[in-house]
């Protein structure tokens, strides 16, 4: 069985937004469109940072 079959959207959430968690859902987002991607951190200034340009 495919993971993606019918088109279905997985949505995966990583908690913490460090210098792991940062690049590995960029990563992740960028190369798996069918995996939509959530994030949780403490940090609200960091959040803010990635979201930004």
């Amino acid at each position: 069985m495919d993971l993606f079959e019918n088109d279905k959207m997985v949505t995966i959430c990583f908690i913490g937004f460090g210098y792991v968690g940062g690049p590995t859902m960029a990563v992740i987002a960028l190369k798996c469109p069918n995996i939509e991607v959530a994030v949780v951190d403490i940090s609200v200034p960091r959040i803010i940072a990635w979201n930004n340009d």
